[in-house]
């Protein structure tokens, strides 16, 4: 039999019994305190409200990344000296290819929408044919 000595007892009644209880994180509460500590975050000159993002912010092209294609008489091309220009011109290009797949989809709308309008009207010419004419709407000349 295992015997317990009464002074270990004595001294913390309740350390035998006991479990280590992890410390509780709440949450709800780790995000009130990230809201209200605020980084520091960089100094912008002007009245610029710097803890918010900014809703639009117009586009600024540098004279020597987005300048006129000056390209040789006989085909050749300048080369590309940025990355932003790269970005630029294959973004052109992909642009470019978006629009004619629009209008070649908005091509075949508009034949779907002549070939079923013509079946409509030829429908419509059919019941009409279908009918009797109604009495006296004729005049004899």
């Amino acid at each position: 039999m295992l015997r317990i000595p009464i002074s270990v007892l004595r001294g913390a009644p309740t350390a035998s019994f006991s479990t280590v209880v992890p410390e509780f994180k709440d949450p709800i509460a780790d995000q009130a305190e990230a809201l209200v500590a605020r980084k520091p975050s960089e100094v912008k000159k002007g009245r610029v409200q710097s803890w918010r993002a900014p809703i639009y912010t117009a586009p600024h092209q540098h004279v020597f990344e987005q300048t006129p294609d000056f390209s040789f008489k006989d085909g050749r091309t300048v080369h590309v000296t940025s990355q932003k220009q790269l970005n630029y011109k294959l973004d052109q290009i992909r642009l470019a290819k978006k629009m004619v797949s629009l209008l070649k989809e908005t091509d075949d709308v508009e034949t779907v929408y002549k070939r079923e309008r013509e079946t409509r009207e030829r429908r419509d010419a059919e019941k009409l044919a279908r009918r009797p004419i109604a009495k006296g709407i004729q005049n004899i000349d």
